[in-house]
């Protein structure tokens, strides 16, 4: 007889407990506001600067310009000179060609000359000292040759600044 009272009481605690916790939620509810439907604004987009217009050309692409090619000798000149001052070994021939960095024509539009005359000046300037400084100071001035080449093209023409700043030699 005493299991039959203690079922009606565990029967009556769980029907109080649910009736005390759906009263809360209904509490709860109560409490917080309903939400409101008035429309949200959004931030206004961010409008990109216009950009320039386009001019597609049909036809065969534009000659490379002298310079450019001039400039692709002498980045294959400072790859293999960078290996030699490495290891030591004597220069090649001055690179007699260079000296008309300052006349190679350039691609429209690449070239401004209030900066590149600056930069064209210092590195047949650096051009000159590696081939007259001594061997254990070479190191120093071919990366001075780099570096001006970084320099020049970190104002116009970034492009090549990837392969330019892999020919310097670590220092030592």
């Amino acid at each position: 007889m005493s299991h039959v009272p203690i079922a009606k009481l565990g029967f009556i605690a769980t029907l109080l407990l649910l009736l005390a916790c759906g009263t809360r939620k209904q509490e709860t509810a109560a409490i917080v506001p309903p939400a409101t439907t008035a429309p949200v604004e959004e931030p206004p987009a961010v409008q990109p600067p216009p950009a320039e217009p386009v001019t597609i050309v049909k036809g065969d692409a534009p000659a490379t310009s002298e310079l450019a090619l001039l400039m692709r000798a002498m980045t294959a000149f400072a790859d293999s000179t960078r290996l030699r001052v490495a290891q030591g070994q004597e220069l090649l021939p001055f690179p007699e060609k260079f000296k008309t960095l300052k006349t190679a024509e350039a691609t429209p539009g690449m070239k401004d000359p209030k900066v590149f005359d600056a930069y064209d000046l210092a590195w047949l300037h650096h051009l000159d000292a590696l081939y007259k400084a001594p061997e254990p100071e070479r190191a120093g001035v071919f990366n001075t040759l780099v570096q001006t080449c970084a320099g020049c093209h970190g104002t116009m023409c970034p492009g090549p600044l990837v392969k330019i700043k892999k020919l310097g030699l670590p220092a030592r």
